[in-house]
């Protein structure tokens, strides 16, 4: 393969990086910064890291320039400097030790302090030197078959970020975020990646897209007030503190940041009403009303006309459940502002918690005329009317503020949702639709809507609605454990189905219902073998018995199944293979057992019938080979160590012909003609005295099993030819 060398950019060296590409020498400047204007600390740090990129101490040369750069944010030459270090590093990962994982990384880090970092104005040459580090990535990730596609890169981004390789990270999330399936959880991850940098601007910037997608995101509002307050910008980070704060509760963190910025606020300011105020806020957020009620009570003695001070005392008196007095609080604030929303809000919260419906619902009412988009003050409002509603009652009430906000998407999915709680399915559906249809971003729409599906036992559409929402948010437990159910019931089902076809006999029929279940299962793989069993091609039924082992591979059933279609396919390799994997698996296999006992035999069998072949052939060797491999297999098959012997007495090997003989002759009794090959290989050995015994064996043998032939004639002509060799009878004492 051709290879391409990539040009990195440098400030004061240059160096080339490729996959697989020959080691570069790289010079290095000698050069030694120390710029007025920074501090004292941040010049010795980029002092140390040019010391150590001279001697090529990469790793520390890089935590000596992200120092320098913690202490100069802004200082060019470090962050150039700290690119010429990753770069350097990622080319001795990628010639030297070929580890392209940490070149990969290393680049990407690059890429981030020069791509990412700032929105600097660059030259020309910066550009091109940037994509050709670029193009030097993709390479790389090409080579290493790295997922390249918004999901790999994501996926690649939250790794990264968990190894603490932050400018790594972010490069990934960089590319993810231009995906709509990502971009939400890509712009969250930047975002808090540059506040962990403390790039506190930038943090701000993505955070802030992120909660555009986002915005009821309790973190990434949290997220987003610390980096306002590390700007200064405590006014904004409170802002952001209060939205985390109705989004997620009374978090204390977040309460004692907030205390400590409106504490800073009085310490700057002793006549800062609405600091007070604030402070106040807080501490009715702790439950410590004696103090929220000293703040108030100061604030008020500030400026007696703040309607927000009046605000915060009615609601330190509706915490405290003195509902009368927290209405005249908000009375106080309608007498000088009539149109003060919050103030109506709070009373008809109020009437209700004091079991007044009637006053609350006109409050309620008051607050949403000021307000008709409200869809928190409509929700409220709902739930007064519904505490007493029929089923019937309340989808009426929902269909007829539904023909007059006909698209409001909140409003859809309410009487949606309505619908299927009274089991009117049908009816539900189409709503779900349009309430996916007017917001995109509704995750429990399409939940519901794929229950809804399932309901009915449509069970494709329910798969479809739910892969679609996977895709879509891909972080959703709820999505990914109901597309499981929805899997698991429609297997069920099919099996049922497919079950009952196989007993009626239909095996094709059982295999296209089989085949329906995705993704197949070790279940209905072995469905579709039995079917291909049961109509006698055992070829493939075996195909997908190992098939179905693949996904359970401690089934020893399974395996035997295996090896029992492939015996009946006389593929007796295979058999035996699987055979002796039941019995691995389950040494108590008495199947299993009696199958590779069966297999061993038939297997020598086509064996032996080869190697007679062979042996007629004349061809030795190769019948030796064939006999050889049968008795390894079976150390007693008396008919291989007697075709075995035939092959050694075809050589004139008559001492082995004689051993194997035997050996025939020990294993099978039986087979008496062995005596007569003995007897013979003995006459050509001339030990005449052996040959006449085994002579007599046979003739004895033969006259007890009835047989006269020629061998029998001839072993009696011998025996005559052979008296002289008679044992001599011992002398008596």
């Amino acid at each position: 393969m051709e290879k391409r060398v990539l040009a990195a950019f440098f400030l004061l060296m240059t160096a080339n990086l490729c996959v697989n590409a020959e080691d570069n020498i790289m010079p290095v400047s000698n050069q030694v910064y120390s710029q007025s204007g920074y501090s004292e600390q941040g010049s010795q740090y980029y002092n140390n890291g040019v010391s150590f990129l001279k001697s090529a101490q990469y790793t520390n040369a890089i935590t000596e320039f992200r120092k320098a750069l913690r202490e100069n944010p802004d200082d060019k030459s470090s962050r150039i400097q700290l690119v010429n270090s990753y770069i350097s590093r990622a080319q001795y990962f990628n010639n030297k030790s070929a580890d392209y994982n940490k070149a990969a990384n290393d680049l990407r880090s690059a890429i981030f302090y020069m791509k990412y970092y700032n929105n600097q104005p660059v030259d020309a040459q910066y550009l091109a030197d940037l994509n050709t580090m670029e193009d030097n990535l993709e390479n790389i990730l090409y080579a290493m078959n790295a997922d390249q596609t918004p999901k790999g890169r994501y996926t690649m981004g939250r790794s990264l970020r968990a190894q603490g390789e932050f400018a790594a990270a972010a490069t990934e999330f960089q590319k993810s975020q231009n995906d709509v399936n990502y971009r939400k959880s890509s712009l969250a991850n930047l975002g808090e990646i540059y506040y962990i940098l403390n790039l506190n601007e930038q943090a701000v910037s993505y955070l802030d897209q992120a909660l555009v997608l986002d915005p009821k995101n309790a973190n990434l509002h949290l997220k987003l007030a610390e980096a306002y307050e590390r700007l200064g910008k405590v006014d904004l980070a409170a802002e952001q503190y209060n939205l985390s704060l109705s989004k997620n509760g009374d978090n204390q963190e977040i309460l004692m940041s907030l205390e400590n910025i409106w504490k800073q606020k009085i310490a700057e300011n002793p006549d800062n009403a609405e600091a007070y105020a604030n402070l106040g806020a807080v501490y009715q957020r702790q439950n410590n009303f004696t103090a929220a009620l000293q703040q108030y009570e100061k604030a008020e003695s500030l400026n007696p006309s703040n309607v927000n001070t009046r605000l915060n005392l009615g609601t330190l008196y509706q915490a405290q459940k003195e509902y009368d007095t927290a209405i005249a609080a908000y009375d106080t604030i309608l007498d000088v502002n009539p149109n003060f929303k919050l103030a109506y809000l709070y009373k008809a919260q109020c009437y209700r918690a004091l079991g007044n419906k009637d006053a609350a619902i006109q409050n309620y009412k008051l607050a949403l005329n000021l307000d008709p988009t409200n869809q928190d003050i409509k929700d409220e409002l709902f739930s007064v009317y519904e505490s007493d509603m029929t089923p019937e009652e309340k989808l009426a009430y929902i269909n007829a503020q539904l023909q007059k906000e006909p698209n409001n998407p909140a409003l859809v999915y309410k009487y949606a949702f309505e619908l299927h709680t009274a089991n009117r399915i049908a009816e539900a559906i189409p709503y779900y639709n349009q309430a996916i249809k007017l917001n995109a971003k509704n995750e429990d729409a399409y939940i519901n809507l794929a229950q809804a599906y399932k309901q009915q036992q449509k069970y494709d559409k329910a798969r479809e609605i739910l892969t679609n929402a996977k895709a879509m948010f891909p972080e959703n437990t709820t999505i990914k454990k109901q597309l499981a159910s929805i899997d698991t019931e429609t297997a069920s089902l099919l099996y049922n189905d497919a079950s009952e076809l196989f007993r009626q006999k239909k095996y094709m029929d059982a295999i296209a219902v089989y085949n329906k279940i995705s993704p197949a299962t070790a279940e209905s793989l072995l469905g579709i073998g039995a079917c291909y069993q049961a109509m006698n091609n055992n070829k493939q039924a075996a195909v997908y018995y190992v098939k179905s082992l693949a996904l359970d591979a401690k089934n020893a059933e399974t395996a035997y199944y295996a090896g029992l279609a492939y015996a009946n396919a006389q593929d007796f390799s295979n058999a035996k293979t699987y055979a002796k994997k039941a019995i691995e698996l389950d040494a108590n296999n008495k199947n299993a057992k009696e199958l590779l006992t069966y297999v061993i035999e038939q297997e020598n069998t086509v064996k032996m019938d080869k190697a007679i072949e062979l042996f007629e052939k004349q061809q030795y060797q190769q019948a030796l080979s064939v006999l050889n491999n049968v008795i390894a297999q079976d150390s007693k098959d008396s008919n291989a160590y007697y075709y075995r012997a035939m092959v050694y007495d075809a050589q004139k090997k008559y001492q082995l012909a004689i051993n194997d003989y035997k050996k025939a002759l020990q294993y099978n009794p039986q087979m008496i003609i062995a005596n007569y090959s003995i007897a013979v290989d003995y006459d050509y050995l001339a030990q005449y005295t052996n040959a006449l015994m085994y002579h007599k064996k046979y003739l004895a043998a033969a006259q007890k099993a009835g047989e006269t032939n020629d061998y029998t004639r001839y072993s009696a002509k011998r025996v005559q030819d052979l008296k002289a060799y008679e044992p001599k009878p011992s002398a008596k004492k």
